[in-house]
């Protein structure tokens, strides 16, 4: 991940902000522009990379929302919602082995 951009932390909260009320309105399309672009200010957001993964599962976009998650639990390996969500999305795709995986991981986070 290239590092954060000066002032990105801030930048990238006010983009989440946004994405996240497109997000609520419906606006899937809109709000991963939003995230992509709190992305873009700091690569190491976390909680945009998941607000993007959950946007990705709303249009159905499975895979790409899987590498999301990939990414989300890269940054934050501790993120029992991550977990439970990539967990969900593989039950989706018909992978529950690797869904259990994921369940499993998130109750050993959340201890």
């Amino acid at each position: 991940m290239a590092g954060k951009k000066p002032g990105g932390e801030a930048k990238a909260c006010n983009w989440i902000e946004e994405g996240q009320r497109c997000a609520d309105e419906g606006k899937h399309e809109k709000a991963i522009e939003l995230f992509d672009r709190a992305i873009r200010e700091n690569p190491d957001a976390a909680d945009a990379w998941l607000a993007k993964c959950n946007e990705l599962k709303a249009l159905g976009r499975y895979p790409e929302a899987l590498e999301c998650y990939s990414t989300a639990l890269r940054i934050d390996p501790r993120s029992c919602q991550a977990w439970i969500a990539k967990g969900n999305t593989l039950v989706k795709v018909g992978r529950q082995d690797e869904a259990l995986e994921c369940f499993g991981a998130a109750r050993k986070v959340r201890k």
